[in-house]
């Protein structure tokens, strides 16, 4: 009976101090650095065509800070019908360009109508920029969405 009486007073002595002192103010999040270190991607745009050789082409583009120097290449990411962050599949390493912007073509025998088992894909794109200095990863860009119908 004293051990539970001893008990019930620490936990009353201890809920009394938790609601005299409380707890801490939150303190705000520290932003990432490595974001700001490699210049974002902006202006990711994307078109259907078709190749010389009558292939499904998905064309991918997109613009940078070209006066950034941090900036090694781009990793391409694609995931197919699902929205879900984690199931982004790497496809290439696109290297900085010399000049001009740089792009990626997706032709996969995914996008031909005669490997297509539905009427239409869900075709979700995001690039991730690599710096060269310390290998920092940079802010990966917003998802492009694009529709590919069967023919």
């Amino acid at each position: 009976m004293k051990k539970r009486g001893l008990f019930s007073i620490c936990l009353l002595a201890i809920f009394l101090y938790l609601l005299v002192e409380g707890c801490a103010e939150p303190e705000e999040l520290v932003a990432p650095t490595h974001f700001t270190r490699v210049p974002k991607v902006s202006n990711l745009q994307g078109t259907i065509g078709v190749t010389p050789t009558g292939k499904r082409q998905l064309l991918i583009t997109w613009e940078y800070d070209t006066l950034g120097t941090n900036l090694r290449s781009w990793d391409i990411t694609r995931n197919i019908n699902d929205t879900t962050s984690a199931n982004f599949v790497p496809l290439e390493i696109i290297r900085k360009p010399a000049t001009g912007y740089p792009f990626y073509s997706d032709t996969s025998a995914t996008f031909q109508s005669a490997y297509m088992a539905t009427d239409s894909l869900d075709v979700y794109y995001r690039v991730i920029p690599n710096g060269i200095t310390s290998n920092f990863v940079g802010q990966p860009s917003d998802v492009l969405h694009m529709i590919v119908r069967r023919n």
